[in-house]
């Protein structure tokens, strides 16, 4: 008859020498090994009759014997059941790989040895340490990035935000755990209207399976509303969406931006078309006894126009200094060597830039051709004064020939005239012997 006994013996054998896992049985009193299967022999590199030589610390090079003893006492004491440890074995060639070992005692009065399942866990353990890695250097994306990151399970609960995420509403991370995300930054329209979850286009990429992306107003932790750029896209797992991802970003001064560029175009439209308004109405009234006299003229005014666009667009279209347009009046026309000019500090509106400029352009034109810049020895003085009532401006010129008031209005009188009544001033001339007074009353 065949032996029962002997045929399951084998068969365990043969159980133990395929087994997908390294199998180690040692004495438990030399610690020789009386077996290893087969995967364990070929990842070692050793022979059988070679391990039966070896114990368990020959083959572990960061355990001592001492060490691999005291490991093993709590079993040896009946303590416990079975180790659960990982170390390093050491193959016949040098190299080291990682293990994971469960290790047992077994006892039957005779015999007792140690029953090891070991497994190599390099492979694991190299997938766990890119993973680690890769996480690693995504915490650093998120974190240094500017653009906020949020991340909402199955429920539309917030489990993530990163550091922006925080700038950007306020909140820290644990004041939004496990709360829908919706109702934190995104409950309030901005006339204090409720905004209720089911037209929330943000929160419908879960729903419908599909990313979208737009602008939103979010409600700050403080109270305040701020408009953001979006973007929202379900998390596969498989078939399944398990989240939302949410990539926000503040675009409250892109808005003030296109503002002011759209407020600036406007503007600049606006001025364009006054400004060429203006040269028509200077091309049309500029008189002359002939077409040279006339284009030196017309070309003088337009100057002083685009002087004053200049000035006006250094400064942004918010205003100017009269000093400053004084000074660019005079010295396009007047040698710097006879002018004196004096005054405070006196801040100049937009609309007061360029009638200003053409007023001063009409009295230095008429300085350079007829009055004190004519002929050596003139002087021109400007000087200027503020109070209460609003500035006043004296233009005054001696040394020159002398001067009679005219018998008739041209267009330059009648020019200034106009210029100072868009500045809703008033002008006074006095033709004294010494040279022409002109007193010009302004309020700011």
């Amino acid at each position: 008859m065949t032996d029962p006994a002997g045929v399951n013996s084998e068969r365990l054998g043969r159980i133990v020498e395929d087994a997908a896992s390294e199998v180690y049985v040692f004495s438990a009193q030399d610690f020789r090994f009386r077996l290893v299967n087969r995967g364990a022999r070929e990842n070692l590199g050793y022979g059988i009759d070679e391990l039966s030589k070896l114990t368990p610390w020959d083959l572990k090079p960061r355990i001592s014997r001492e060490e691999f003893l005291t490991l093993v006492a709590p079993l040896l004491a009946r303590e416990t059941e079975r180790l659960d440890f990982e170390t390093v074995h050491r193959r016949k060639d040098g190299t080291d790989y990682d293990v994971a070992v469960k290790l047992q005692l077994f006892d039957d009065g005779a015999d007792a040895v140690f029953y090891a399942a070991i497994q190599d866990t390099t492979e694991t353990k190299r997938i766990e340490s890119e993973l680690r890695e890769t996480a690693r250097r995504l915490d650093g994306i998120l974190a240094n990035t500017t653009m906020a990151v949020f991340l909402m399970d199955h429920r539309q609960h917030c489990v993530f935000m990163n550091r922006a995420a925080e700038r950007l509403t306020g909140y820290a991370f644990h004041e939004t755990l496990g709360r829908p995300l919706h109702d934190v930054i995104h409950h309030t329209r901005p006339d204090g209207s409720p905004y209720p979850l089911s037209e929330c286009a943000i929160d419908r990429a879960f729903p419908e399976r599909a990313g979208t992306q737009g602008e939103e107003v979010f409600v700050h932790k403080d109270g305040s509303f701020y408009p953001v750029a979006f973007t929202a896209s379900p998390i596969h797992d498989g078939d399944a969406v398990i989240g939302t991802v949410i990539e926000a970003r503040d675009v409250s001064e892109e808005k003030r931006n296109e503002e002011t560029r759209r407020l600036l175009m406007h503007e600049v439209d606006h001025r364009s078309r006054n400004a060429l308004s203006i040269v028509q109405s200077l091309a049309r009234l500029t008189r002359a006894d002939d077409i040279e006299t006339y284009r030196e003229v017309l070309a003088g005014r337009i100057g002083a126009l685009a002087r004053a666009q200049t000035s006006l667009a250094s400064r942004r279209w918010e205003g100017g200094r009269l000093a400053d347009v004084v000074r660019e009046e005079l010295e396009a026309l007047c040698p710097k060597d006879v002018v004196d000019m004096q005054g405070p500090e006196v801040p100049l509106s937009p609309q007061q830039v360029q009638p200003i400029s053409m007023l001063l352009h009409e009295l230095a034109t008429n300085a350079n051709k007829y009055g004190a810049c004519s002929s050596g020895g003139g002087r021109v003085s400007v000087t200027w004064s503020l109070d209460d009532a609003g500035v006043t401006l004296v233009w005054r010129e001696s040394g020159g020939p002398p001067v009679t008031a005219p018998t008739r209005q041209g267009f330059g009188s009648s020019l200034k005239t106009n210029v100072v009544r868009q500045i809703h001033g008033t002008i006074r001339r006095q033709w004294e012997p010494t040279g022409l007074v002109v007193e010009v009353a302004f309020p700011l």
